[in-house]
Parts: structure tokens; sequence; C-alpha cells
């Protein structure tokens, strides 16, 4: 494989482009660098398919090929029909976006506090601005082939609440698409699946693609492009669960970037497609930030290239389509292992082919009219996918937000730096963007955002220092107390050192150990198979069930230890070292416990 690279490197310094023989080996290449096991893949320009690529292996165990009949999961792109599916019923004049949710599906669920001034329409379910929480673990691990819709929405129904004014932010939630799926079934009086199949499927010439399991799908592997992953039967169909071929995924490319029409026949009308690509559901997109997340549709700057599109991942398979507007044309592909750098990889040398012979958008001219020094400061994470992990969020996803020269910067406490240059209404770019991505604006209540995907408030820099600190110091202080007990222990037992008051040494370092061995499993499941292991009652989630209640128990054991003991005669530096340690302790189960870590069966929440 050297010698392909080489010579790829070669043909493209003398011709400078590759063409798509050159291109298969390249991303040939890549697959074998990464261990992944293949992929599926298609171009569009013009009218044209001008590739399909099947590269490396359906299944490692047969040795099955890649073919073009192979089916790969395309995961979130399936969202793309949802919403197709609504903006084909506004045509017929059987829907509107802005109907109110709580009137059409009664009792399923849907709790919104803002209910009498902002309902959750359905515009809000499909660009995920309703305020909802994603999924639960356990809903992602839930797998029943036969599961209704219905019965699949209201298998748990604790992630539809909004936990923010309806329409004013966004934050990515799979439950959204599925109850817009769930409204349109109820609304023509016919199982979802089967209207898609008829009024998208078969009308844009989608021969094989299908909500359901099929043959020839291929079987997708872990990060480590080895162990397999299993078939889950999602719950949520309308969110993730098409299975497609690449010829199937090229006929979507050509409806969108002729903007409705496939092979001269409509098949909506091209305000239709303008509507799905427009973000609507956010201050940011009210206040004129065009870039954002339409009807099931993203709008990514890539390179100076304006894509829209969607990715994908489930089960092992991750995926993206992107298409140009302008250039009429597109791409989509599809791995079967969960390798984000085989996906990155693939992404970028697709898209530079795709683009090779094009110019790229000129920048947005900066605008230093205003001043912006005043957007200096600390803001951390408003609108977490998970509720769960909100708390973590604010600890780690914290900026500092900076102004010199007219360039702010978003400097995260972990990784790099972010520049954006101001080009007028309040909006920025990314120095090496083309386009607005990011605005700066007043939510109702005057609190100071930043918004763009995502939102970050404006907090006092004392309460993001005072919450570093207070972690750093408590975490130094867990680990301290193991590390000592791991020195008097063994003294004590095995070497008979003269080693008083055990119970007070021993109980904070048996807190922190509880603490250390939960925070171990959530670590380890989430580099390893979080959705197996925790969304199902298994060693792993029962086992950090249990290690957080004797984190609780023990924290609790060592305040009664320390009152005790007032008034011993214990050495100053034993007492105050265990005093901070415990009150370490203490700090840290408040937290989880506020944020509803502990006790938590990830298995039934």
């Amino acid at each position: 494989m050297k010698k392909v690279a080489i010579l790829i490197s070669i043909v493209t310094v003398i011709t400078g482009q590759i063409n798509l023989e050159e291109l298969e080996a390249k991303l040939q290449l890549i697959l074998d660098e990464t261990n992944t096991p293949g992929m599926i893949g298609s171009m569009v320009v013009g009218n044209e398919v001008i590739w399909i690529g099947s590269l490396g292996l359906a299944d490692r165990e047969s040795q099955r090929s890649v073919t073009e009949e192979t089916l790969f999961r395309i995961g979130s792109i399936t969202k793309t029909f949802t919403s197709l599916a609504a903006l084909k019923l506004v045509d017929q004049g059987k829907i509107d976006l802005n109907i109110e949710l709580n009137h059409l599906l009664p009792g399923i669920g849907l709790v919104n506090p803002w209910q009498d001034t902002d309902p959750i329409r359905l515009h809000h379910v499909l660009e995920h601005t309703a305020g909802f929480d994603d999924i639960h673990l356990r809903e992602y691990a839930f797998s029943d082939p036969d599961v209704t819709l219905l019965d699949g929405i209201l298998y748990n129904t604790t992630s539809r609440i909004a936990r923010w004014r309806p329409g004013t932010r966004m934050s990515y939630s799979n439950i959204g698409p599925a109850i817009g799926g769930l409204a349109i079934a109820r609304v023509i009086d016919e199982r979802f699946e089967d209207f898609v199949q008829r009024e998208i499927f078969d009308v844009l010439g989608m021969i094989s693609i299908t909500y359901f399991h099929h043959p020839l799908v291929a079987s997708s592997y872990q990060a480590d492009g080895e162990t397999p992953s299993p078939y889950i039967h999602i719950a949520a169909r309308p969110s993730g669960s098409i299975g497609a071929t690449a010829i199937d995924m090229a006929q979507l490319l050509k409806m969108f970037i002729h903007r409705g029409t496939i092979d001269g026949v409509t098949f909506l009308r091209p305000e239709r497609i303008d509507r799905m690509e427009q973000a609507t559901g956010t201050l940011a997109a009210n206040a004129g930030l065009v870039a954002g997340y339409g009807l099931s549709n993203m709008y990514e700057d890539k390179d100076g290239f304006i894509f829209h599109g969607h990715g994908g991942g489930i089960d092992g398979f991750v995926s993206n389509y992107g298409y140009l507007t302008e250039h009429k044309r597109g791409y989509f592909f599809s791995i079967n292992a969960r390798k984000f750098n085989a996906f990155q990889k693939i992404d970028s040398t697709i898209r530079t082919y795709l683009t090779r012979n094009l110019q790229p958008a000129i920048p947005t001219p900066i605008d230093t009219s205003r001043d912006i020094s005043g957007l200096s400061g600390y803001y951390q994470p408003h609108s977490p996918r998970m509720e769960l992990i909100k708390g973590f969020e604010q600890l780690v996803g914290t900026m500092i937000i900076s102004v010199n020269d007219n360039v702010l910067t978003m400097a995260p406490l972990f990784g790099e730096a972010n520049h954006y240059l101001p080009v007028g209404n309040n909006q920025f770019r990314n120095k090496d963007g083309s386009v607005a991505t990011l605005i700066a604006l007043k939510s109702q209540d005057g609190e100071q955002l930043l918004q763009g995907m995502s939102t970050h408030i404006k907090i006092p820099g004392t309460l993001a220092w005072f919450r570093w600190v207070l972690a750093i110091l408590s975490i130094l202080l867990i680990i301290s107390s193991i590390l000592f007990a791991l020195i008097w222990l063994p003294r004590k037992f095995f070497f008979s050192a003269d080693i008083h008051y055990v119970s007070f040494r021993a109980w904070p370092a048996l807190a922190s150990t509880s603490f250390m061995a939960s925070a171990i499993i959530v670590i380890l499941t989430g580099l390893g198979d979080a959705i197996e292991r925790l969304g199902k009652l298994t060693l792993w989630s029962g086992g950090y069930w249990i290690l957080t209640w004797v984190f609780a128990g023990c924290c609790l054991i060592s305040l009664v230890m320390l009152w005790r003991h007032h008034g011993r005669d214990i050495s100053s530096a034993l007492r105050w070292y265990t005093i901070a340690v415990t009150c370490a302790n203490t700090i840290v189960l408040a937290y989880l416990g506020y944020f509803g870590f502990i006790g938590l069966r990830f298995w039934a929440y």
C-alpha cells in the first residue's frame, strides 16, 4: 500500500488532481491504514452519477465483499426523510409546519412550561429546537423489530420535556424527529414507514432503501474495527434506522441539487427545499444568522464551500452526505466501523475531489465598526444535548472569551482555541471560514449569549474559577487519599506499624475509592460500548449504581467519624488532611447528587 500512496502522490503533483481510480485507491489506503473494514460512496455532478464506490469488506468473518447491492445503515441521515415527508404533506396541503403537537398528539408525554405562549410545533421537533433532552441510554439499547412507532415513543417519556422556551436554541435530540414521524402518521392515518416508502422512496427511485433489517446489510464494528456491533432495531425509526445503498443515496443527491426535481419530475417545489435548508427555530436565526440547522439539514462551511446535508452514526456505521447547491454536485459515503479518524479522512478526501476545479467563496468582509470588547468574559454551555451531563459541561465546557485587535477568541479549558472575525450585525465568522456561524445577542431575560449551533451564556469569572479550583482541589485530594491509604494500610496490617485511628483514616479513603471506581466505570464504558454496558442491567451499570451508593454512605460515615473524633489527641496534620479529604468527597457527592448521578440506574433512566 505504500507504493500506492507514493504513486497517488506523484500523479497528484504532476496533474494537480486525481481521477476516480486514483481516488478509490486513496480511499482504500485510508481503510487499510485505519483498519476500517469497508465503505460505500457516491458522487453526483449535474445530472450524472459520476461515481458509485464499493470498497473493502461487508463482513470480516465470511470475508464478504462490499458490492453495489450492499446496504449500510445511515443513522441520523434518516431524519432527512422525516422532514421530506413533512414537506411532502405541506405541498399536498395536508399539514402545516406550525401545527401544535400538544393538540395533535395528546398523551405522549410532552411537557412544556411555556405552552400558553410558546407551544411546541412540528418544525421545532424537526429542527431540534423544542428543548427536548436526547433519548437516554436505555432507549438507545432498546431493540425490537416489531415495535410500533407509538409504543417506541412511549417506551420512555422522560426525554420530551422542554427545558427552555421552544424556538430559542438548538439541542440535538433523537426523540424529536420520531415525534415528528408520529405526527405525520396521525395526520395521514397511515403507518409512517409505508407513507415514506410510497411517497418518497418509490418516487425517487430508491430501490433498496428500508427502515427495517435487510439480509444484504453489512456487518458493522466497534472502534477497534474488529469487534462486531449488534444490529439494534431502534424504537425511534424516523430518527435513525434506515439502511441504503450508494445507488439509493445518489438519487437523493440528484433531487437536492436540482431543487426538488429528479429526472425531469417535480418531487417537491423548490421553495420547500429552500425551507428545509433554512434554520428558523433559534434566537440566532431570528436575529439574521443564516448558518444553522434547518429541517434535518445542516449548513456547513467547509474549506470555503457551503455544503448542505447531514451525518449519521448507528451500530458501528458512520455516514455523511453533502451537496453544493450553487455548483450542483454532491457526495455520500458510509463506513462500517466506528472509526472517526477514517470518517474525517474520507470526508476530506471526497470533498477535495468534488471541489477540485471549483473556486471557494469569497469570505464575508470584516466589519470593525463596532466595539466588541464588551463580549470578553466567561461563557458556559447553555444547551446541553443531555440534561444529565449539564454539570460536567459546565465544568469542562466553559469558554474564556477574549477580544484582541477585533479578533474574538473562544478558548476552552481543554483543546485548541477558535478565532472569529466580526462581519457586522453582531455576527462572526471563523477566521478560516467564509460566512458567519456565530452571533452575539441577548436572551428574552437579558442574558448575554453567544449562539451558533450551540448556545453559551455569560457568567461571572469568579463563578467559573470557583468551580474549576474547587473541582481540581477535590479531585487531587481524593486521589491523594487513595495513594496515602496504599502506604499506611500495608504498614498497619502487614508490617505491624503503629498506625492509630484506623477508622478515622479509612472511611474517607473508602469514599474516595468508591467514587473513583464509579468514575472509571463510566469512562471505560464510554470508551467501549456505553449503550450495551450501561443501557441495560449489566455488571457495569449495576456496579455503578452500587458504587455511587457506597460512595454516599462512606461520605456520611466520614462526617460522623469527624464528629466522633473531635477533641481527640490526633496530630494536626492528620486531622486537617482528613477534614480536607472528607470535605472534598462531600463536595463531589453534593455536585453529583444535584445533577442526578448518585444511585443512577442507567438501565431505567
